[in-house]
């Protein structure tokens, strides 16, 4: 082996030939050296090529490696061959090797040139790196969109089931994906059961309400009625009220919410319906429906009483509710129409003025029950007698008028005999006991020369008043000079008793006066004790024979001699004298009620002279209830409105009398600052039989205790009445039936020593 060794490496060995390197050993051996090198690394290249390529896979171009290292193979086996030929001149192995890798090279370069446009769209290490960044910023990206994702999941799963709405996923092919328990509690199906039911061949389809009555007959597998997934086959969302039959059996109203979800490119996903119970809602607007069509009936029923009311009003204040007559305030209306169409029409017209002689006797004697049926028979006497086209009117007490149209005095005067004689045969019969009555009657004549209604009724009272002085049971016939003598006796006979009436005011004997005071009691009606007792002042005056005459006989003389105030003036001024002489002790232990006339009312100077009253005697103005009428407040409401927040800024009470005549004008009376309702008693005496009676008390009741104002039934007759008022609710009452006026009483003693009564 080592001869071979230095046979080949030993320069004295080398063979002369072609590449002598000027057979310099060294440069020779720099040849050597340099060649075998080269070859040693170009096969360790090839090597380290099939290595990598091997361990790579996913290299591109593989085929371009191996290429390269039998290309780098034949180069170095080229370089060996260089040493080789020193030794040994192997020339046409050299050239054959050389000529093998010129093949490769060629082939190598043909194979490479159309993979270098492949090779250069490979992207650089600065291409990569940047790449590579973005993906980590894509991958951070979609990192955080993943958890947002989860944490919306979770969020949509924690609103999914907890929330109390009914949620039901559906995907596009109609199944079910998930179903909330709200859903499965609401409909009693658990979520297995409702996802298992077929769309197509298991759901009953239920044209509700009417098939619902039918429900026990259908399969329990077929009540659910939720899926009705055509409608969002056809539409993508819809919004509409359902009824469904749950698997127990029971019909549920839902109000339901489907549509359609798409992703960010607008693909479907899946549908999303929504189901609220919303049973008690619809039975609670049912019942508000049926509760709206009964309050429709009510006020259609309310309306129609309203309505009757009304009209029972307006009747009322042109009537006389006892006898159903016209009253003094339309038959004035009727005389002034009468009298206008003598101008214009030359018309002439007849008014009788009618007094029942010996009324007093029957009213006296068997009570006022006796005296209304009296005038209730003596109407229908009266009417049967009189044209259709004449009107009749009952004026006040026992007092009757009769227009008799396009009628002359002589004409009258006939009727005026028929109506006197009827009377005369008229036989009254009260529990067995007959009574006979008259009547005085004075006849006028009315015609273009008569100057207004004033004048007419003047002149008719005045000739009544003569036929009574000429003996009662008679016909006066209006004569102009003979009435205005009867018209100026009775003035002054009028004018005089008042007068000497009030001027004795001031006399030692308080008793003696002409004026008498009587009291009446009103009673609470509730369980509380009063802190006061109640007590309204009544007016009589005392004729010369010592016979009461009662109010309704002076009172209206009075006002039409405009008298009436002085009157009140005359009331006002004793009562407080009354108290005056009473401890402020004794004082709070009543309340006095004092009427006011609709003179004094629109007296300005009424209140300077209550003021001076108040100065003078020193009473509790509490122990004072002014009473004023309603139709008094509604005719002069600013005068009366003045004076009531007069009263009660210096501590009176203040009642407004007769409530419920002028209930239509109830908007401006709500606003009057007053205590009492007194309401109209002809209105409480209708309670018994009359509903709109009762209903009209009711409401002014109801309305003054909203107001926080006291009410008091007046003309209480019988107990039967006081049982209805109390029943209602009506805080106090006074009449009749619970006491009659009697003589005032101070400090335990009469001031009046008198036996009659009258109200």
């Amino acid at each position: 082996m080592q001869e071979i060794f230095k046979t080949l490496l030993l320069s004295e060995n080398f063979v002369p030939h072609g590449h002598c390197y000027l057979w310099n050993p060294g440069l020779v051996w720099l040849h050597v050296l340099s060649d075998g090198l080269t070859g040693l690394a170009y096969y360790s290249i090839p090597l380290m090529l099939i290595y990598l390529a091997n361990k790579r896979y996913d290299l591109p171009f593989k085929r371009i490696f191996f290429l390269f290292g039998a290309f780098i193979v034949t180069c170095g086996t080229t370089h060996l061959l260089e040493v080789w030929t020193l030794w040994h001149p192997t020339y046409l192995l050299s050239g054959g090797v050389k000529a093998l890798t010129a093949l490769v090279s060629i082939y190598t370069a043909l194979e490479l040139y159309p993979l270098i446009p492949q090779i250069l769209a490979v992207p650089s290490a600065a291409q990569l790196e940047a790449a590579n960044q973005k993906l980590a910023a894509e991958i951070v990206e979609k990192q955080q969109a993943e958890a947002t994702l989860k944490q919306r999941e979770a969020h949509f799963r924690s609103l999914f089931e907890g929330i109390s709405l009914g949620i039901e996923i559906i995907d596009l092919a109609g199944r079910t994906i998930a179903i909330n328990p709200a859903l499965q509690k609401m409909l009693g199906y658990g979520e297995k059961e409702l996802t298992t039911f077929d769309f197509t061949e298991n759901i009953a389809s239920i044209n509700l309400p009417n098939e619902a009555e039918n429900s026990e007959s259908i399969p329990p597998e077929k009540r659910y009625l939720l899926r009705n997934r055509q409608t969002l086959i056809d539409s993508e969302s819809y919004q509409k009220e359902k009824r469904y039959l749950c698997k127990n059996g029971q019909m549920i109203w839902c109000q339901v919410h489907a549509y359609l979800v798409r992703d960010d490119q607008g693909r479907p996903q899946f549908y999303i319906r929504m189901v609220e119970d919303i049973t008690e809602r619809k039975q609670a607007v049912m019942e508000l429906q049926q509760y709206q069509s009964r309050l429709e009936d009510l006020i259609g029923e309310r309306t129609a009483l309203l309505t009757q009311v009304n009209q029972q009003l307006s009747w009322e204040a042109s009537h006389d509710a006892l006898t159903e007559l016209i009253n003094r305030q339309e038959f004035r209306k009727r005389l002034e129409e009468g009298l206008a169409t003598t101008k214009t029409q030359n018309q002439q017209h007849a008014m009788c003025y009618l007094d029942l002689d010996k009324f007093k006797i029957v009213n006296d004697t068997c009570g006022h029950a006796a005296g209304d049926e009296l005038l209730r028979q003596v109407t229908n006497l009266l009417q049967k007698q009189v044209r259709q086209s004449d009107v009749l009117a009952r004026l006040g007490g026992d007092e009757f008028g009769l227009l008799l149209h396009n009628c002359s005095i002589k004409q009258g005067q006939a009727v005026a005999q028929s109506l006197l004689d009827s009377i005369r045969e008229f036989r009254f019969i009260w529990n067995n006991q007959p009574f006979i009555i008259g009547v005085s009657i004075g006849l006028v004549t009315i015609n273009a020369e008569t100057k207004s209604i004033e004048s007419v009724m003047n002149m008719a009272d005045a000739a009544c008043y003569q036929a009574k002085n000429n003996g009662r049971n008679c016909i006066y016939t209006y004569e102009p000079n003979k009435v205005e003598t009867a018209q100026t006796t009775l003035a002054e006979q009028w004018l005089n008793k008042i007068n000497q009436a009030i001027s004795a005011k001031k006399t030692d004997k308080l008793a003696n006066n002409q004026f008498r005071l009587y009291s009446q009691q009103i009673f609470p009606l509730n369980s509380q004790q009063p802190q006061r007792e109640f007590r309204e002042i009544l007016l009589r005056l005392v004729d010369e024979n010592g016979e009461i005459i009662p109010p309704m006989a002076f009172l209206p003389a009075a006002e039409r001699y405009d008298l009436i105030t002085t009157i009140d003036r005359w009331v006002i001024d004793t009562v407080f004298g009354i108290l005056h002489q009473q401890s402020q002790e004794e004082q709070s232990r009543y309340l006095y009620a004092i009427n006011l006339s609709a003179s004094s009312v629109k007296d300005e100077r009424l209140i300077d002279f209550l003021k001076a009253q108040l100065d003078t005697y020193q009473i509790l103005p509490e122990s004072i209830c002014f009473e004023i009428s309603e139709t008094v407040v509604i005719s002069q409401l600013n005068f009366a409105t003045n004076l009531i927040e007069s009263l009660k800024y210096w501590g009176f009470k203040v009642a407004l009398d007769d409530f419920g005549i002028g209930v239509s004008s109830l908007n401006c009376l709500k606003q009057i600052p007053v205590d009492y309702w007194k309401i109209n008693g002809n209105l409480v005496q209708q309670v018994k039989d009359d509903l709109v009676a009762c209903e009209m008390i009711n409401m002014i009741n109801r309305i003054a205790h909203i107001l926080d104002i006291k009410t008091i039934a007046k003309f209480v007759t019988d107990n039967s009445i006081l049982l209805k008022v109390k029943e209602m609710g009506v805080d106090e009452a006074q009449g009749y039936g619970i006491a009659a006026p009697r003589p005032l009483v101070v400090n335990s003693q009469l001031i009046y020593e008198i036996i009659g009564m009258e109200e």
